[in-house]
């Protein structure tokens, strides 16, 4: 009996040892004095990584992947196509504006365009041209949102007032849990065809503005991560992901919103990557 209970010891005790420690976001936060939201979903198993989860943060230009899944979402319903074109006018322009600079001078754009430019370049001025066309108006953004099941994200205000994040303030915000939700349910759930939901994913791919974000907290190999960053006011440094682990396992959905720092934007960014790396042990 006692040499039993010797080996069923030993057995166990590997596992012990070798027990991965829930990671330390909020020593992150202390780097910076500001505050870390992050919501992380293993979609193959179903494990789930939190840290204020669900406390309100500025997405900032995050909410641009959410106004592109609602214009493919229209796409997809027929009430309006990829190749439509939208008349641009001078008097549109707002800062941060690459995309809408090369396509104002003929003087119209498609649906496809400005998408694109959203979501690549980030475009400020387009993601506007958007809203108005396919939504309204911001609210009309939100409104779409309630109809996919999201009670919590809303948009109020346009390009570029929506980035002010003042203290306190609900407008233009989303919590890390209910945005990750949402984007499941838009990039990989039934909120989209497959159809759509290939046109976003090689949009985020070919974006470049998140290359030291999240992106830069995977290994080198066999890791693909596509990605929306916003960068605001007081701190808000946030990106939004699909995380693709090696070997044809399934993504994890990851959210990670920023708030109250004052540390520079490269800083911020740091905090993410490592946010990532600490993800990756964790779970990989």
């Amino acid at each position: 009996m006692q040499r039993r209970t010797l080996l069923a010891g030993l057995a166990l005790a590997p596992q012990a040892s070798f027990a991965v420690p829930t990671p330390d976001f909020a020593a992150l936060e202390r780097r910076v004095r500001g505050r870390l939201g992050l919501f992380a979903l293993d979609t193959g198993g179903g494990r789930t990584l939190v840290h204020r989860a669900d406390e309100r943060f500025a997405m900032a230009s995050t909410f641009k992947i959410l106004l592109a899944a609602c214009v493919a979402q229209g796409v997809e319903g027929g009430r309006w196509g990829w190749s439509d074109e939208i008349a641009l006018q001078e008097r549109e322009r707002v800062p941060h504006a690459p995309a809408f600079d090369r396509l104002l001078p003929r003087g119209h754009a498609t649906l496809a365009e400005l998408v694109q430019g959203i979501i690549v370049e980030s475009d400020n001025p387009s993601a506007n041209v958007l809203l108005r066309h396919c939504c309204g108006d911001p609210a009309g953004l939100t409104a779409w949102l309630r109809r996919q099941g999201d009670a919590v994200t809303r948009l109020d205000r346009w390009e570029t007032e929506l980035n002010e994040n003042a203290p306190g303030d609900p407008r233009d915000t989303s919590t890390p849990r209910a945005f990750a939700t949402t984007l499941r349910h838009l990039l990989l759930g039934p909120g989209l065809a497959r159809s759509g939901q290939a046109r976003l994913w090689a949009d985020l791919q070919a974006s470049r503005t998140g290359l030291g974000r999240l992106r830069a907290g995977v290994p080198d190999t066999g890791w693909r991560v596509i990605d929306k960053t916003g960068t605001g006011g007081r701190g808000a440094v946030n990106d939004v992901a699909l995380v693709f682990p090696p070997d044809g396992r399934p993504p994890w959905v990851v959210v990670a919103l920023q708030s109250d720092s004052g540390a520079s934007t490269d800083e911020l960014g740091a905090v993410l990557a490592d946010a990532m790396r600490l993800l990756v042990k964790a779970w990989a």
